[in-house]
């Protein structure tokens, strides 16, 4: 049974912006720049991952000997190339964003760092019409820790149990269920057994509506 919900929360890559794609054409150029080729396991691991943790993880798994500022270079530039060109939004995001924005509080909660996120805003097609946002700078703990989605329920001012949060990552549907959030696990890159820690689950944003109507306390969704 879906809580009395007062907020809705996003995550970033994957659920409000289609970057999985890119994201993953960046990393593989940067693992071929230093001849490592992994299997498929790795995508999931290293989903919802800040940027420091997945390099750390680079070098230490791999073995590579060069530094994290050298591996940030790098990283930072095959990704802005691809999203100065491609970065779109979720098919459905926008129309969802409208639906919900009159009658819930909203936020965002994302590994990417603020300065990237900044970038983005500035560079490409996607605004910020958020609330509130917190990012990997704005806490000590990242995802899979509870402290980003303690942190974005203080300052939209609701309980974490009143908050819905939309996640498509294993390391963020941990972090909202070790917060309280009720969560629904978004099926656009990985499968619902991946996502099995999520209460729920949604493909696209238009079965996140059917799903979301289907609750009284959500009657507002409907048109």
């Amino acid at each position: 049974m879906m809580p009395n919900i007062h907020a809705i929360v996003f995550d970033f890559d994957g659920v409000v912006v289609d970057s999985e794609p890119l994201y993953e054409k960046a990393e593989k150029k940067l693992f071929a720049r230093y001849q490592i080729y992994p299997g498929e396991e790795i995508w999931k691991k290293i989903k919802g991952l800040s940027e420091k943790i997945f390099l750390n993880l680079l070098r230490d798994e791999y073995g590579i000997d060069v530094s994290l500022a050298e591996l940030q270079v790098y990283s930072r530039q095959y990704l802005r190339e691809l999203f100065a060109r491609d970065l779109k939004y979720v098919p459905g995001f926008v129309e969802f964003f409208e639906r919900i924005k009159p009658h819930y509080k909203n936020g965002l909660v994302t590994s990417t760092s603020r300065d990237l996120l900044d970038w983005i805003f500035r560079h490409t097609a996607i605004r910020n019409d958020f609330q509130e946002i917190v990012t990997v700078d704005d806490t000590a703990n990242g995802k899979p820790h509870a402290e980003p989605y303690l942190l974005i329920a203080r300052r939209l001012g609701v309980p974490p149990g009143e908050m819905l949060v939309i996640e498509d990552s294993i390391n963020g549907i941990e972090s909202a269920r070790a917060a309280g959030a009720f969560t629904i696990g978004f099926t656009t890159t990985l499968t619902k057994e991946d996502l099995s820690l999520a209460h729920l689950h949604a493909k696209n944003y238009a079965e996140l509506i059917k799903i979301l109507t289907s609750y009284s306390n959500l009657d507002s969704m409907r048109k």
